[in-house]
């Protein structure tokens, strides 16, 4: 019986159904750089190239849909914590190595994320007005 009401009810509301991950999930396969074979630290400007250990700054305000990684930083510059969190704003540096992703449509590669796992995180509840 129970069932059958949540079979009525999904067919009156058409409701997509969620998927919980953690956003070192989400980011996975991420891409990366402002070129599609190329990124820099953004510490001290050295290259940073596929199988590198780098750590990535990212963001998603909230009313957003997508994660943004503006910073990436090599082992040596990269920061312990997130300095100066922004209120609205989930915030999180995570560490990985490069890796490459096929894109079909463009039929390229690019650099992306993998292999992530969490090291600093501001969840929108905290910090300064944007």
């Amino acid at each position: 019986m129970a069932a059958d009401d949540c079979r009525r009810y999904r067919a009156g509301h058409r409701e997509e159904p969620t998927v919980t991950a953690t956003p070192a999930q989400v980011l996975h396969g991420h891409p990366v750089g402002p070129k599609p074979d190329a990124a820099v630290c953004i510490g001290c400007g050295s290259p940073l190239r596929e199988t590198d250990i780098v750590f990535a700054y990212a963001y998603r305000c909230a009313d957003a849909a997508q994660w943004d990684i503006p910073r990436l930083f090599c082992h040596g510059c990269a920061p312990g914590r997130i300095r100066s969190p922004t209120l609205g704003t989930t915030e999180l540096l995570v560490g990985g190595r490069l890796g490459s992703i096929a894109l079909p449509t463009p039929r390229s590669s690019r650099l992306c994320l993998t292999e992530l796992a969490l090291r600093a995180f501001s969840p929108p509840t905290e910090g300064c007005a944007p």
